[in-house]
């Protein structure tokens, strides 16, 4: 099972405890990078610069397609096609849905992400991203859970309950 949606919606929180409950693998697309670059995303990110990212994140995607688990991805790995198409070929898509203010607030002390550490995101940058994402995050989703009222311990009861399905 492959989750997706914006930064701050809860993808890696709630995937590890639910994996953690479900007695399976959680696996993530930042952690694969990041293992295989040497470096954290942001460092990789602010020398390399995004498409160099994008290729990366392509190719840890790539990497996870064919293992069991739950399976947390970035925010805009469906911003590429062939991720669109290892994601749209899974039983299990899930879509983390939170309005732009609420993912502003999630990530706000975050300095570990990309966009977080070189421009602080606010609600209009989302609200952008978001525009830009949400038509593909609909496109390879099977399931969405909106967690904009959620704690990330609901959010791993919903996706526990879309993987016994």
């Amino acid at each position: 099972m492959w989750v997706v949606g914006m930064m701050g919606s809860g993808k890696t929180t709630a995937g590890r405890i639910a994996a953690h409950d479900l007695g399976v693998a959680f696996l993530d697309t930042d952690d694969v990078i990041t293992e295989r670059m040497g470096c954290s995303i942001a460092q990789f990110w602010g020398e390399r610069g995004e498409a160099a990212f994008r290729e990366v994140e392509k190719v840890a995607t790539a990497s996870l397609a064919g293992r069991a688990g739950v399976k947390a991805t970035g925010g805009g790995v469906v911003l590429d096609e062939e991720n669109r198409h290892i994601l749209s070929e899974s039983l299990k898509v899930v879509w983390l849905v939170a309005e732009p203010k609420t993912l502003a607030a999630r990530i706000e002390s975050q300095e570990a992400r990309p966009l977080v550490a070189s421009e602080k995101p606010g609600v209009e940058v989302l609200t952008e991203m978001l525009g830009q994402r949400s038509h593909l995050y609909a496109e390879v989703a099977t399931h969405q859970i909106d967690t904009e009222t959620l704690d990330p311990a609901s959010v791993a009861l919903a996706l526990e309950e879309i993987w016994r399905i």
